[in-house]
């Protein structure tokens, strides 16, 4: 009979964690983010026979009433034998001292869990964005870069940002759907949220109303990059109206972040608002840079699923 125990784990589980498996084709953020994870999110595993098979990791947002569920991983050849319930419920177990929590959040890029989801009425859908996925070299890249002064935008820090999400006539513009998204996570539009996603991995980019006031913002793009088993992987998140002149702009300046980064291969995600941002300018904007689409990422949405904090003998 199989020994099987739950357990939380930190940074120096690092080596176990990993071994579990390799996800997203050697994209996965999780071995460049785990131990900057760990400084602000619970890990937990499941360990059968004295072998780790499964972790999530969580954290809370939204003023400590939203739990957020990221980087779950189950180890091959263990999946339908409950033992996600069974981690989930050991969590659940160790928030019950949280009397603030109201509910908890996940995105996905398959549709099947959010359908699933939503036949079984578990969640529901908050958030969506479409992927577009391309792929260059470093030294490709930086040749087409242009040399610009004056540039109508700037780099935001976290006061502009708090700024920012303090602003109806920003939030109404910017984030129609109620949400900004940091690296697969919806945050509510609530200045205190910054202070989780702000870090050392993000660049984030504004350009200003022509006709508004200092600090009301027309477009703004907000990128998190790292390194995965595959290079570079860089993920933009663009919010607002854009020209074709203004997103060309935009992305010359993040590729020149990339280019700080000592790898050489770029493997850069767009995530735009569906039915606001023109696909084909993208792609367009990007081969002027040398970049090249790619089909191969595993999804071309992300779906945001939120649902209330209830006993999980209820599902």
């Amino acid at each position: 009979m199989d020994v099987i125990e739950c357990r939380k784990v930190g940074i120096e589980d690092f080596d176990d964690v990993m071994s579990i498996r390799d996800v997203n084709d050697g994209l996965d953020y999780l071995p460049a983010l785990y131990r900057t994870f760990m400084a602000d999110h619970t890990g937990y595993a499941v360990i059968v026979n004295k072998t780790m098979v499964a972790f999530q990791c969580v954290t809370f947002i939204d003023d400590g009433e939203t739990i957020i569920l990221r980087a779950l991983l189950m180890r091959k050849g263990y999946e339908g034998r409950g033992l996600v319930y069974r981690l989930r419920a050991f969590i659940q177990q160790d928030m019950a001292g949280k009397p603030r929590l109201k509910r908890y959040v996940f995105t996905t890029g398959n549709e099947a869990i959010l359908q699933k989801v939503l036949k079984e009425r578990r969640g529901e859908l908050i958030v969506q964005r479409d992927i577009l996925f391309y792929h260059g070299g470093v030294s490709k890249v930086v040749p087409f870069l242009p040399t610009v002064d004056n540039i109508p935008m700037r780099i935001l820090n976290k006061g502009d940002l708090q700024k920012l999400l303090s602003s109806k006539a920003n939030t109404d513009r910017l984030f129609p759907q109620g949400r900004i998204i940091v690296d697969w996570v919806p945050y509510r539009l609530l200045a205190s949220n910054v202070d989780h996603f702000f870090n050392d991995f993000c660049h984030i980019l504004g350009s200003e109303c022509k006709d508004g006031d200092s600090g009301s913002f027309e477009c703004i793009t907000l990128a998190v990059g790292y390194i995965v088993p595959n290079g570079i992987r860089y993920n933009v998140e663009i919010y607002g109206n854009f020209t074709e002149e203004t997103f060309l702009l935009h992305m010359a300046e993040h590729l020149r972040k990339c280019s700080t980064f000592e790898y050489g291969d770029i493997n850069l995600l767009v995530y735009s608002e569906p039915g606001s941002h023109d696909a084909s300018m993208i792609t367009k904007t990007m081969q002027q840079f040398g970049m090249s689409k790619s089909n191969t990422f595993n999804s071309s949405t992300m779906y945001g699923i939120e649902a209330p904090m209830v006993p999980l003998s209820k599902y």
